[in-house]
């Protein structure tokens, strides 16, 4: 496949990633205005990061193109070297304060499944893309979650790990399994603000969809900082939020703000929708790419 759509596809995967950090105000997460951020991370070194995993989505979709004739599950055996690269490339950009484990799973079977269709020469629609990259995980929370029961004692859990023991929750691995199901919807949620709505810019729409997110996702983050009350705690506040008008009324985006300083006074945040608004605005973004001389829909 030529060269020029897997470029685009790793730009495209890095620009959500921008996209979402630029975006503000974010209740607890990371924006270009509160550089003291959690756990010392901050804007620039966010964007580092994202940098960092070009190459990573690079390779994940020529490894989705490359592998067009084999089955799914053989083909994600393929992609873990380049996605474990991936890490190590964001943990040496931001000297070990960030992996974004979870972009690179989610982000990383989207670029794969980008990458599978365009040698197909198939459209990326947004079903085409999320089923592509839902079967690619077929079987992950079997594989990596079910055992986990019994290596109690044998080994140093992840958060991720530590919440899906103790809560039964499955995070970015059953949202990528499960067909993308928050991520659709933060895209309907994306799209229908910008049809009726139009008194909202980019910006604002990302943010009230992100409260869309919170408000519903198992966010895994906020589990393993205070367990299952203070993600029922969040989700309250977001559906709150969302009652008084969000960011289409004053009182709404008093209340956000409100939160982001509830959020950073308890140390918590929900990073974990934050990579499902990352994942709708890269699968939109996609759904532009044609099988032209650029890359992209020529007019």
């Amino acid at each position: 496949m030529n060269e020029i759509y897997i470029f685009n596809i790793a730009k495209l995967a890095v620009k959500s990633i921008i996209n979402t950090a630029s975006i503000y105000p974010k209740p607890g997460l990371i924006t270009p205005l509160d550089n003291n951020a959690l756990d010392g991370v901050d804007y620039n070194c966010l964007i580092d990061s994202a940098m960092s995993l070009f190459q990573c989505f690079i390779n994940l979709a020529s490894a989705g193109a490359d592998t067009e004739s084999l089955k799914p599950m053989d083909a994600f055996t393929i992609m873990k070297s380049p996605a474990q690269i991936g890490v190590n490339d964001v943990l040496r950009a931001s000297r070990g304060k960030l992996s974004l484990k979870g972009h690179i799973l989610l982000l990383g079977l989207l670029s794969a499944a980008a990458g599978r269709l365009l040698s197909q020469k198939r459209i990326l629609t947004h079903g085409a893309l999320t089923l592509t990259a839902s079967s690619f995980a077929s079987g992950l929370i079997e594989r990596e979650l079910w055992p986990l029961e019994d290596q109690r004692g044998t080994k140093i859990f992840s958060d991720s790990e530590r919440v899906y023991l103790s809560y039964g929750i499955e995070g970015c691995r059953g949202e990528a399994e499960h067909g993308f199901k928050m991520t659709l919807k933060a895209i309907e949620s994306l799209r229908r603000l910008k049809a009726t709505q139009g008194q909202l810019n980019f910006r604002e729409r990302c943010t009230q969809t992100l409260i869309d997110i919170i408000a519903e996702n198992q966010d895994s983050s906020l589990a393993a900082h205070g367990g299952i009350t203070e993600l029922i705690r969040v989700q309250d506040e977001a559906k709150n939020i969302i009652e008084s008008g969000g960011m289409l009324s004053p009182e709404g985006v008093e209340a956000i703000f409100n939160m982001d300083k509830s959020l950073r006074s308890r140390g918590s945040s929900p990073s974990g929708s934050a990579v499902i608004l990352s994942g709708a605005l890269f699968i939109m973004s996609l759904a532009e790419l044609k099988l032209t001389r650029s890359g992209y829909n020529e007019k």
